[in-house]
């Protein structure tokens, strides 16, 4: 059988796919419990960022289909609709489809046969979903796993089945064929070492079919080789609608659409445009010739370094092996990343500041071999940045620039500067919800994070209990209800990125088992720090109490005013001589106001430096009322050797009430006499006090020392 060519009536849409591909990611998410997802997520940053697969974009060129000077009705066309079809020889389908090569007897019927037979009784089962998501035909894979959504990349664990490329057998004699330097292929595949194999087996009856598809730009290396182990099939490819990387016009996207028979035991080869730039896929079950095919996709899955040293062996030997005329791409490309965020974040003023600060530096590690290069991570806000923008950037050796809202050529300015990058990271679902479109347009490849900082609906919803007079027990266990507007915008931003970043593990919970996000897609990425000294002052070389909390933050306001004006003064009454130093940024007159040096309270104003300021302390007290995420005071606090008194909101996320090495005051939101007494009790306990910084210390060490992460780190290349 020849080859058939197809004009489309119209050009061709890929809004079906998507829709399709949409509603089985949507069956997926009611249908599989947690227990049964064998989709996991790395849980923090590092792995998340090396999930953008390695972050190469090629060259885009755009090659007219030609050549093709009549057309003729063929009645043996087995597409469906308005189209005409046009037989052609194999070479001329070659030449329409820049790309794409076939030859038909890669594999002898000995082969054929035994590895049929390898791939039946061999390896992990066959399945009908991959990575979570539904699919139309039987699946099992061996090797590196890499997903588009969620953007993962891993390597395959054997407690969950799953089975690394085999080193010996039918398999991988196969494989290693791909990189032969002394193969009709050869000068092609220019010594192509796969990392994964997977296997589809359609079935025409059961109504397999293969969705019409773009290959992501990202996730895998140049090329993807398809052998065809059992049966016939016609694969179509269109050259029509929207590519993968940006829209292509009208007149581009109309054309003849190939169809191509793959035959028995040949190696179908894709490269540049045949995967970007033409649709293909095998969309009806029609199109398979005989009642069951078999076909192994090789690949190579970008950002696994871990097998690099096995790679780099077969590379060497396929040097050897292709001499001169073998071509192996060799060494690292700079990646680039993007952080926007509503404001302009400041180490020295917030929590939250230092969390952006972190999450910079990482970003900065993972996208450029030379960790100096500042060009690889920019951080833009539409925030008047004052000095902040300054020191963000000599703090952390990014560029910045400042965008505007509602402001497309803004936008796009900005990601053209940033170096088109392949993850950008919002800063906060108000920042997803303002600029992720304009991303989502120019950049529709780019991996797309949500850093929550915190659970913004959780927090708002417990703010407004308290402006109710609701007790504190009821404030804390508090969970914003499905209706919460507040929740459907923060979890509408959730699903509209790839991943998410929550600041906790309870959070990170909360979100799955309550609200139903796929645990895949939302990871946990807590504080971190990079300097845990031993070196503390001791108790007798620290005085008083300490509050510290950007004004800004209504928590923060509302912790101080009530601290300030009901529990110091009862603290006065048995300490006299008891001192309470508060810092904050952003404060107003009225702030200020609170001052009140005759009962011992301090209203300080902005922190110059909060390690001495902390170091200088006994106590860090916070009769937190209302709050969401990890309290960043709180861990600063231990880290620099003060003993805690809080609430249970002070310590969410950081530790459960019995392990937290500090007092935590169970309805300290509300009755001031309660914490007053644990405050007085902590003055006077040295003894205590001692034990629990001593304690303290090692917890920061233990859970929150920014090294222990590392390790994952590793995994990104």
């Amino acid at each position: 059988m020849g080859l058939s060519v197809s004009i489309n009536a119209s050009v061709v849409s890929n809004v079906g796919w998507q829709c399709s591909m949409q509603a089985a990611a949507a069956s997926a998410r009611r249908t599989l419990s947690p227990q049964g997802q064998v989709r996991s997520a790395p849980p923090y940053l590092p792995v998340l960022c090396a999930c953008a697969g390695g972050w190469w974009r090629p060259k885009r060129r755009w090659v007219r289909a030609c050549g093709v000077k009549a057309l003729q009705r063929s009645r043996e066309s087995q597409l469906d609709g308005p189209e005409l079809a046009l037989r052609v020889g194999a070479e001329s389908a070659q030449n329409l489809v820049p790309g794409l090569r076939l030859w038909p007897d890669f594999l002898s019927e000995e082969e054929g046969k035994r590895l049929a037979e390898y791939l039946d009784q061999n390896g992990p089962s066959w399945k009908k979903e991959q990575f979570g998501v539904p699919t139309l035909y039987h699946v099992k894979h061996f090797g590196a796993l890499g997903s588009l959504r969620p953007r993962l990349v891993r390597l395959p664990d054997p407690t969950r089945g799953e089975f690394d490329l085999p080193e010996e057998g039918i398999l991988a004699e196969v494989s290693a064929r791909l990189a032969s330097g002394e193969m009709p292929w050869s000068s092609v595949l220019k010594g192509f070492i796969p990392n994964e194999a997977n296997v589809n087996d359609y079935s025409r009856s059961e109504g397999s079919k293969l969705l019409m598809h773009w290959d992501d730009r990202g996730l895998y290396e140049e090329p993807v080789c398809s052998v065809t182990v059992l049966g016939e099939c016609i694969m179509t490819f269109r050259p029509s609608g929207r590519s993968n990387f940006k829209s292509t016009s009208a007149e581009e996207g109309e054309g003849p659409s190939v169809r191509l028979l793959v035959p028995e035991r040949s190696l179908l080869v894709l490269k540049g445009a045949a995967r970007y730039e033409w649709q293909h896929g095998i969309p009806e079950p029609e199109n398979f010739l005989s009642e069951r095919r078999v076909a192994i996709i090789f690949r190579r899955v970008r950002g696994i370094p871990s097998t690099e040293s096995k790679c780099a062996q077969a590379e060497d030997a396929a040097l050897e092996k292709g001499g001169k005329g073998a071509d192996i791409r060799a060494g690292k490309t700079q990646q680039h990343a993007l952080v926007i965020s509503s404001n302009w974040p400041d180490p020295d003023v917030s929590a939250a500041g230092r969390v952006t600060a972190g999450r910079l530096q990482m970003l900065r590690r993972l996208c450029a071999e030379d960790a100096s290069a500042s060009s690889a991570v920019t951080f833009a806000s539409p925030a008047r940045p004052g000095n902040s923008k300054g020191k963000l950037s000599a703090a952390n050796g990014v560029n910045c620039i400042r965008i505007k809202l509602n402001d497309e050529a803004s936008v796009m300015s900005a990601l053209e500067a940033a170096g088109h990058p392949e993850l950008v990271l919002f800063d906060g679902f108000n920042t997803e919800e303002r600029f992720g479109h304009y991303v989502h347009q120019a950049l529709p490849d780019a991996m797309r994070v949500l850093d929550m900082q915190d659970f913004h609906a959780l927090r708002l919803g417990r703010e407004r209990l308290i402006a109710a007079g609701v007790g504190a027990t009821a404030v804390a266990s508090f969970r914003p209800p499905a209706d919460d507007e507040d929740l459907q915008r923060e979890l509408a931003s959730i699903h509209r990125c790839d991943a998410t970043l929550a600041i906790s593990e309870e959070e990170r919970t909360l979100l799955v088992e309550r609200y139903g996000i796929p645990s895949w897609k939302v990871c946990a990425a807590p504080f971190g720090f990079s300097n845990i000294s031993d070196e503390r002052p001791s108790f007798s070389r620290r005085d008083g109490a300490l509050f510290i909390g950007n004004w800004r933050h209504r928590p923060n306001r509302d912790c101080a005013r009530w601290l300030v004006k009901e529990v110091w003064p009862l603290v006065r009454q048995e300490v006299p001589d008891a001192v309470l130093n508060v810092y904050g940024a952003n404060q107003t007159p009225e702030d200020a106001a609170l001052d009140d040096p005759a009962c011992g309270a301090r209203v300080r104003g902005y922190c110059r430096s909060v390690e001495s300021a902390m170091k200088s302390h006994k106590l860090l007290v916070a009769p937190l009322r209302f709050g969401a995420g990890v309290k960043g005071k709180v861990l600063e606090a231990m880290l620099h050797g003060l003993v805690v008194v809080t609430t249970p909101v002070g310590i969410e996320g950081i530790a459960p009430e019995r392990e937290f090495p500090g007092y935590v005051v169970q309805n300290g939101g509300e009755d001031a006499q309660a914490f007053a007494d644990v405050i007085v009790l902590a003055l006077r306990d040295r003894h205590r006090w001692e034990v629990l910084q001593k304690v303290a210390s090692g917890f920061i060490a233990e859970h929150f020392d920014e090294k222990w992460k590392l390790p994952a780190a590793s995994g990104a290349s």
